[in-house]
């Protein structure tokens, strides 16, 4: 008979859309955002004419970053509405994924971030009217919805989004069970029982002073079993704050999985702690073990690159603004206008081509009638 087979977490994150159609390589990545920014600048140097030294366009590197602003504005923001950090992660990785197949040349962050927070709301079902929703950030409801269909073309209609959040809260219930000793070893991992695996927890190197963890040893230098569930609470919490952050504002959710995610910023914020929990995960002598380790010090490490300070400024924001204003496409500067033509079912040129066609129907059918007939009884014979 036939082993039943039996998929793990990492076998059904490979069948979900962000694997197959939001992860990359570094260079595959940088890769595909030089082609579009590429295109971006072809397109607006056409719409320059001759004139095209005078042409001043934004660099990759200032689009990277007036696009980093503004996934940072969609965490203000959604912190001011007290949304669901689910919210925020999904908002901020539509933002990230619209950009990597247009240009803020072609479409200005400022005109899409509020579209993208509200899709994301009603995709992981925190509802709000969409007056309401106008009404809070200032905004036209024409101007929130104008932009939709074409962020849903790009996001290329998949709005799921993996995140690390529960499985983060995963790994605190079990650190938790075995700083308790409610739990042993797993069978060929660790053959340590419960009581042996609480004494090693106890026995845990101290974070040092580098680490994001504000535990730190209690002043008398002996651990009780109630410092080490202070200490596990400890490490979820400035976790959840990596997450919140570094993890949102990087590129890290496309070049990384979201259990990498979070294994990372534990890594940041206890790495004693965590290096003890992955002993309990993985078999010392399997042949994935360094490949593991090396992805998961690799994504911390890019994590640990990340400065609040890379934002830009709010003068800064606004130079680099008025700088794309005058290299901006042209032919998307009424959003609002090009939705209500294809909400009419065509563009200008279409309407006005069926006006002319109708119109010319009505005087031929005028002709012909003239022609049976003859001319008016009041005309001349």
């Amino acid at each position: 008979m036939t082993q039943p087979q039996t998929l793990n977490e990492d076998d059904l994150y490979r069948t979900s859309s962000q694997y197959r159609l939001w992860s990359f390589s570094p260079e595959s990545l940088a890769a595909l955002r030089q082609k579009t920014h590429s295109l971006a600048i072809a397109r607006a140097q056409q719409y320059a004419g001759n004139d095209k030294t005078a042409l001043d366009c934004l660099t990759l590197e200032e689009c990277l970053r007036l696009v980093q602003r503004y996934l940072d504005q969609i965490r203000t923001t959604n912190d001011h509405f007290k949304w669901p950090v689910t919210v925020k992660a999904t908002a901020v990785q539509y933002l990230a994924r619209f950009y990597l197949s247009n240009s803020p040349i072609t479409y200005p962050p400022k005109e899409i971030y509020k579209t993208v927070l509200f899709l994301a709301g009603k995709t992981e079902g925190t509802h709000m009217k969409l007056s309401e929703y106008g009404r809070r950030i200032s905004t036209p409801v024409e101007e929130i919805m104008a932009p939709e269909y074409k962020i849903m073309q790009a996001l290329r209609f998949t709005l799921d989004i993996r995140q690390p959040y529960r499985g983060l809260k995963g790994v605190l219930m079990e650190l938790l069970n075995l700083a308790e000793g409610k739990v042993g070893g797993v069978e060929g991992v660790v053959t340590a029982g419960a009581e042996a695996l609480q004494e090693e927890m106890m026995s845990l190197e101290a974070p040092a002073n580098e680490a994001a963890t504000k535990w730190r040893l209690p002043a008398s230098g002996s651990v009780e079993i109630k410092h080490i569930t202070d200490r596990v609470n400890a490490a979820y919490s400035a976790a959840r704050t990596i997450l919140d952050g570094p993890a949102l504002l990087t590129d890290a959710y496309f070049l990384y999985t979201p259990s990498q995610l979070l294994l990372s910023s534990l890594q940041i914020a206890d790495p004693p702690l965590t290096t003890f929990y992955l002993r309990t995960k993985l078999p010392l002598h399997s042949d994935l073990r360094p490949k593991i380790l090396a992805t998961i010090s690799a994504c911390a490490e890019l994590l640990g690159s990340y400065s609040p300070t890379q934002i830009l400024s709010k003068d800064a924001r606004a130079a680099l603004e008025e700088k794309l204003e005058g290299c901006r496409d042209p032919s998307t500067r009424d959003l609002v206008g090009a939705h209500a033509v294809a909400k009419r079912g065509g563009d200008d040129s279409e309407a006005e081509e069926k006006a002319r066609r109708k119109k010319a129907a009505r005087e031929k059918l005028a002709r012909d009638g003239e022609d049976l007939f003859g001319p008016s009884l009041g005309g001349k014979g």
